[in-house]
């Protein structure tokens, strides 16, 4: 079984470092977006745990994604 607490705890240091980079705008978001994928390509080998990985990324990726988009569109109001 992949879903162990020491995965799931290594699994929300990829959201923190998201979230943390969403801070800081689009651009630094796709860099470490980016950044965690290529980790995750050359650091993890077993498969199952490789598509948990890139399924975290990615939907952090989008969910911090949309949160930008809705506080540029309330700073414009």
């Amino acid at each position: 079984m992949i879903l162990t607490i020491p995965v799931l705890l290594y699994q929300l240091l990829f959201v923190l470092v998201l979230f943390v980079a969403s801070r800081f705008g689009r651009t630094a978001l796709v860099i470490a977006t980016v950044l965690c994928l290529l980790w995750t390509l050359t650091h993890v080998f077993f498969l199952p745990l490789m598509l948990l990985q890139g399924a975290v990324i990615a939907g952090s990726y989008f969910w911090f994604r949309r949160r930008i988009r809705k506080r540029a569109s309330w700073s414009q109001q």
